[in-house]
């Protein structure tokens, strides 16, 4: 029986690709989804051992069976979701919705933090740090769920919106929920430092789509002469594994080619599963020595990984905030007798110093808040604090994780959490 498995780390998203698993049945023979989701769980869970005694045939669905099964508080990732769900988002790199990303600022208001070049929000030039003032007609807060306001996630689902800008002016106008294709690169461009040419982009998720954005990005850069890189994280929560691997590739020096590049350990009962996986270098590598990460508590996952793999052997500066806290990954196994996908914690991840178990982020080298005033680029105050120690050496801030404004961090329970976008 062959059963399709995608290697996912997502907290806020999902890592790699694994075609298809022959040695073994991965679910043993039975009529009842419910009961194959069991099945499954007691192979590949992570926590198996700390699974509670529980009869499956109490639950009804998958889903109301994989509440009882999570292991708290450790597990606050593993879900269920739908086929064509899971494809749109991993492989397609498409969502339904209205194509951005917001957080609330120090004072409540809930504002833009990112634009998809999809959206429909872009013909009103609507953008980063515009306040959401209202939705049909419900002033909105801190407190408010947002997406609950909005309906079905369904083509077509219209609601109206108020939006105010940075400078007091408004746009009130309903738009529809679409089909919206992510561009995973957000913003891209060389920076001029003192004659140091610094090459710095926006990066969402780690999806399908995501390997030509960057290979693009790289190819720029590389003839721009890059001689320093910032990779901002701070929105993206994970994806494939593959464009991890990617992304490292792009970044490596030639004595790093061919290293340990991530180990991957499962339970007892699938230590033959354990691996040891080695760095590629692109042939548009920029070869480099050292790395700026922007980061916040948002950024999980896949976004840890690249951060945590890379430390071992090359400078790593993490600027912004502690990261989310997410070392475990996930496989997702497609359901032989229904639409659903299972998407449990398999593994935990270290680099080659065997260092993971960081459920408490990885901690910043500078904190500085998200400055969601300014659009991205020189001037906004994260990347101008990376900008500081590359022209001086050293950090301007002094601040600590307590004293900088925090982007909130919504818990992720399914696919549309992982999204990270409405």
């Amino acid at each position: 029986m062959k059963s399709r498995r995608l290697i996912i780390i997502a907290a806020f998203l999902g890592l790699g690709l694994l075609n298809s698993c022959e040695k073994e049945k991965i679910f043993p023979p039975t009529k009842d989804a419910t009961i194959e989701f069991y099945e499954l769980m007691d192979q590949w869970y992570y926590w198996k051992d700390s699974i509670a005694d529980i009869d499956p045939d109490d639950y009804s669905t998958p889903s109301d069976l994989l509440e009882a099964m999570r292991f708290l508080p450790k597990d606050r990732w593993s879900y269920i979701t739908t086929k064509e769900e899971h494809a749109q988002y991993y492989e397609e790199g498409t969502y339904v919705g209205y194509g951005f990303g917001y957080s609330a600022d120090v004072d409540g208001n809930i504002r833009i933090t990112f634009l998809f070049e999809d959206s429909d929000l872009n013909d009103f030039d609507i953008k980063r740090g515009w306040i959401i003032k209202k939705i049909n007609n419900t002033v909105i807060d801190e407190n408010t769920n947002v997406s609950s306001l909005m309906g079905a996630d369904e083509v077509g689902v219209s609601n109206s919106f108020e939006f105010e800008s940075p400078t007091g002016e408004t746009v009130s106008q309903s738009f529809n929920k679409k089909t919206v294709e992510m561009n995973t690169v957000g913003h891209e461009q060389v920076i001029d430092i003192g004659g140091t040419k610094v090459g710095y982009f926006v990066f969402k998720s780690f999806i399908g789509p995501s390997n030509d954005e960057l290979s693009n990005v790289f190819n720029y850069f590389n003839s721009e002469g890059v001689d320093e890189l910032v990779v901002d994280l701070r929105y993206n929560g994970g994806g494939r594994m593959d464009v991890v691997s990617h992304l490292a590739g792009l970044i490596i020096p030639d004595n790093v080619n061919g290293e340990l590049f991530v180990r991957y350990e499962h339970n007892s009962d699938r230590y033959e599963y354990n691996e040891n996986t080695y760095f590629e270098q692109e042939a548009n590598s920029l070869k480099l020595n050292k790395v700026y990460f922007i980061a916040s508590r948002g950024s999980a996952s896949a976004s840890e990984v690249i951060i945590n793999s890379l430390d071992p052997y090359i400078d790593v500066y993490i600027v912004g905030d502690d990261t989310y806290g997410k070392p475990v990954g996930m496989y997702s196994f497609e359901s032989q007798l229904s639409d659903y996908v299972y998407v449990p914690i398999s593994f935990k991840l270290l680099n080659a110093d065997g260092f993971g178990g960081y459920y408490d982020g990885l901690s910043a080298d500078s904190y500085v808040g998200d400055d969601l005033l300014e659009d991205f680029g020189p001037g906004e105050d994260v990347l101008d604090e990376v900008l500081h120690h590359i022209e001086y050496g050293t950090f301007s801030s002094t601040k600590s994780t307590f004293d900088i404004p925090k982007i909130s961090v919504k818990e992720i329970r399914n696919l549309r959490d992982e999204i990270g976008a409405i």
